[in-house]
């Protein structure tokens, strides 16, 4: 099979990941395909934790097809048994050729044993098929599994001067509906979606999946005087607030009987300790997390680099004065800015939505 065909068959594998709605957290949403000849036989891709894996559901559609077939799948199999059996015991046991795959598996109970162990059976492998678009994807799940804590990808939606709503806070609506359904699709395959008291102040906001198909995301607010009201729209059961060390017990007591989870953290010189959040977030098998704002939030998140994505929504539409993407003082070269790599360019209506890593300047000190 040359490798431009190799190439195209994982696509495939990639496109059935990316268009999955449900998610698989803490495990690695994994897509793959099994080809017989020429021909796609098996699809997969992974199931809610505790279920199947995309390896077990492309074999089970394959049948006795899979017998002598190659396999595509996105990140290698694992060889462990965890709340599921290893799926390199099922493409054994199915009679698989052959296995390529787009990036070796990060996690320690796997990097590199499952390849060997498949290979050990007789089957042959390959790595690094569509290795930079396989990474990219899977680029989140290695973060976690390396770090601890969440991959952050912070949102917002500002005009061509860079405002994200006007001197009076007023930002409904900045851009048009498709690009806020896109935003509600964004919700539906993070685990999580951040924001801070005065944007749940000012906008209150459900932070739920309405406009787009998926289930609701955990909703975290940084609060640390526990200032909101029991009434706002994202009070209840799956709700995270986080406090400082000061706030009022009554306050505190208030949220709390809306049935959200009140969690201190401790503070520093930008407000409640991110990275204290982002590691409570992780210590819960939250791989994913959006950050809708506000704009200090999204400057802390960069001063500290904490923030790995963005995704700017940008509207044909000019304040003059307003507030800013990025509040606060600006840097004085451009060497010193934030890059951003990997981009993605796409419309919505006459919106542009842009979104790439985070490349944060050698030049400046955190």
């Amino acid at each position: 099979m040359s490798r431009s065909m190799d190439e195209q068959f994982m696509r495939q594998a990639l496109a059935g990941a990316q268009a999955a709605v449900h998610r698989t957290s803490p495990n690695p949403t994994v897509g793959c395909v099994i080809v017989a000849g020429d021909r796609v036989v098996g699809r997969g891709v992974t199931q809610p934790f505790g279920h199947s894996h995309a390896e077990v559901m492309a074999i089970a559609e394959a049948g006795e097809q899979a017998r002598g077939a190659r396999m595509y799948v996105t990140l290698e199999p694992c060889c462990h048994v965890g709340k599921t059996p290893p799926c390199t015991s099922a493409i054994i046991d199915a009679g698989i050729a052959e296995v390529l795959v787009g990036v070796i598996d990060p996690n320690p109970l796997v990097h590199g044993k499952g390849l060997t162990l498949l290979k050990e059976a007789g089957i042959r492998v390959s790595q690094g098929v569509l290795a930079m678009e396989c990474s990219a994807h899977h680029a989140p799940f290695c973060q976690f599994i390396r770090s601890g804590r969440p991959w952050v990808t912070i949102k917002g939606a500002m005009t061509l001067d860079g405002q994200i709503a006007t001197v009076s806070g007023d930002s409904k609506w900045i851009t048009c509906q498709a690009s806020r359904t896109d935003v509600h699709g964004l919700r539906a395959q993070v685990d999580a979606v951040l924001v801070g008291a005065e944007t749940a102040r000012i906008d209150n906001p459900r932070l739920n999946v309405r406009l787009a198909q998926g289930e609701d995301p955990v909703r975290v607010v940084l609060d640390s005087k526990a200032s909101l009201e029991p009434t706002a729209a994202l009070m209840g059961a799956g709700t995270l607030i986080f406090i400082g060390p000061d706030a009022p017990a009554q306050r505190v007591d208030a949220i709390r009987g809306t049935g959200a989870e009140v969690i201190r953290v401790p503070l520093n010189t930008y407000g409640l300790q991110v990275e204290s959040v982002l590691e409570i977030l992780g210590s819960r098998g939250i791989v994913h997390l959006l950050v809708e704002g506000g704009g200090h939030i999204h400057r802390s998140l960069l001063d500290q680099r904490l923030a790995d994505e963005a995704c700017i929504y940008i509207a044909p539409k000019l304040l003059g004065q307003g507030r800013p993407l990025l509040p606060g003082p600006g840097v004085e070269k451009i060497e010193e800015a934030y890059t951003l790599t990997d981009v993605q360019i796409t419309t919505f209506g006459d919106d542009v939505r842009v979104r790439g890593q985070i490349k944060y300047p050698e030049s400046r000190s955190t």
